[in-house]
């Protein structure tokens, strides 16, 4: 949480998003967790909000899953955020396939084209696999598929 001269006071015309973003006392609950390391350092941990932050443009990332959700060939679907040098994050898609499809990239973002979804909003990046991982209540373990991505990345050289 954070509170000062250039955070907004509230949502305009919104008065139960100010009541969930903000503390009674001002602060703005930015959903960002942050750990506290050796030596008192603090550092970035994980996004509690399923946004991804490109090139300063914010991204639903649950918006995006239910527009691709709808296309024919994808079963399971599961956006996330990947590391890059330029603008931060770039989208990548988890894709599970309908049984005897194969599915592009191309297929998906013609899809969010035809939506009139925003470029910037396009993924840039797709895996496939055979399930999304899932703790056991059925929620999207989206931090380990931000791992597996990274992991990926770096060994390629792109992080």
């Amino acid at each position: 949480m954070y509170k000062g001269p250039g955070v907004i006071a509230g949502y305009y015309r919104n008065p139960e998003a100010t009541e969930k973003s903000f503390t009674k006392d001002g602060f703005f609950r930015t959903g960002d967790l942050f750990q506290i390391r050796e030596g008192g350092c603090i550092s970035f941990y994980e996004r509690a909000k399923d946004i991804i932050i490109r090139g300063g443009y914010n991204i639903s990332s649950q918006e995006i899953e239910n527009y691709l959700l709808s296309h024919p060939k994808v079963q399971e679907v599961a956006v996330v955020g990947m590391p890059d040098e330029k603008l931060g994050e770039r989208m990548c898609v988890y894709v599970v396939p309908v049984p005897d499809q194969t599915v592009t990239l191309e297929d998906l973002t013609g899809l969010l084209t035809k939506e009139g979804v925003a470029r910037y909003k396009h993924p840039e990046h797709l895996e496939i696999c055979s399930q999304i991982p899932r703790n056991p209540v059925g929620k999207i373990l989206k931090k380990e598929l931000r791992k597996q991505i990274q992991t990926k990345l770096e060994k390629k050289g792109s992080v």
